[in-house]
């Protein structure tokens, strides 16, 4: 765990960090966003003590009290330059630091062939290639896979995709989010693109000048932004280009109009119609959902009298209020009409939605 207490920092007479309060939880992927200048890469390299820094504690213990290239040794660091050096081959780049540590050769090798495949990099192929043969994006995973070899518990990462083009960037985003998945790595990552912090982080920190303004999950941050300045900076409609952040909670309508068992078709049919609606939910005395009762079947009997239950219908979608546009989107039927009923999960209802509000 990383924890900043009221840190400060100041270059002469322009403080550039005012009192950041920040804990970084392990396994846990913490994003630094904001505008050049405002103290997101002093931040970063505080951690590391390329900046000489106060306040900043590793797993509780004050960072000042460790020595600097122990520390370093022990934090992975990743950024957007790469730094390879362009006269040792790929597996001589990657093994810099297990070497430095004391590593025997042969776990150094078996390391650097274990991280080749996790990115699906063909060590036969790449071992003794150099970094002049390598795309700009292999070469940020070599980079990558240097900051992990001696399987530090924390990797920096600074704008590492700034100088990618927008297709090799995507899917290093996406090799991230797998080895976070598979290695669960404390990361703390700078960037200044929204949507990559979005789609990275578990916790997004933005800073302006020099103070975090707000700290909470992607989800959150879209959803409640702290003030103008941070809805300003996200952009006022990045919600609704984030579906999987968007759920049936946030844009489910007023209560749907139910019927209780027990009813007569007349009366269901004289509900339908006060109600201007095509469909009724059926519900218990405790509000459980049962099912729907649709008009187009209450309209082929002729009886009024006879008992609505028998045309309940189990032919519906009903979503939880957690659940995302894009799973709602997903399991809709265009084909057939009617409503989504909105419930907990104990299928108590809700509310609802419909397929023209979804469109809405």
């Amino acid at each position: 765990m990383i924890v900043f207490e009221n840190v400060q920092k100041k270059y002469e007479n322009h403080e550039v960090l005012k009192g950041i309060n920040l804990t970084v939880e392990d396994g846990q992927l913490a994003v630094l966003i904001g505008p050049s200048g405002c103290g997101k890469t002093t931040s970063l390299q505080l951690i590391n003590r390329l900046i000489d820094p106060s306040g900043i504690l590793i797993d509780g213990k004050d960072i000042q009290t460790v020595d600097p290239v122990k520390l370093r040794r022990s934090i992975g660091y990743v950024i957007q330059e790469i730094g390879l050096f362009p006269h040792m081959t790929i597996e001589q780049n990657i093994e810099i630091v297990p070497k430095m540590l004391g590593w025997k050769a042969d776990k150094c090798h078996a390391r650097t062939m274990e991280l080749l495949r996790l990115v699906d990099m063909d060590p036969d192929l790449y071992l003794d290639r150099y970094p002049a043969d390598l795309s700009g994006g292999q070469q940020q995973r070599i980079g990558l896979l240097r900051a992990l070899a001696a399987e530090p518990p924390i990797i920096l990462m600074d704008e590492p995709f700034g100088a990618l083009d927008p297709i090799t960037r995507e899917s290093l985003q996406d090799e991230i989010r797998k080895l976070q998945r598979k290695l669960n790595k404390t990361i703390v990552f700078v960037t200044h693109d929204m949507d990559e912090a979005i789609k990275l982080a578990d916790r997004i920190c933005i800073i302006q000048s020099g103070h975090i303004v707000q700290c909470d999950t992607p989800e959150n941050i879209l959803k409640h932004p702290a003030n103008q300045y941070v809805s300003t900076f996200i952009g006022e409609n990045r919600l609704w280009s984030n579906p999987g952040y968007i759920r049936a909670a946030d844009i489910m309508r007023l209560r749907p109009k139910t019927v209780n068992r027990g009813r007569t078709v007349l009366q269901a049919l004289q509900m339908m119609r006060q109600g201007g609606v095509d469909s009724l939910l059926m519900v218990d005395e405790k509000e459980h959902l049962l099912g729907v009762v649709w008009l187009t079947e209450l309209m082929e009997e002729r009886d009024g009298s006879a008992p609505v239950e028998d045309y309940l219908s189990d032919d519906y979608v009903a979503v939880e209020e957690d659940t995302t546009l894009q799973e709602i989107i997903a399991n809709i039927d265009y084909d057939a009409a009617g409503i989504i009923p909105v419930v907990d999960r104990q299928r108590i209802l809700r509310r609802f939605l419909t397929k023209s509000s979804l469109l809405a």
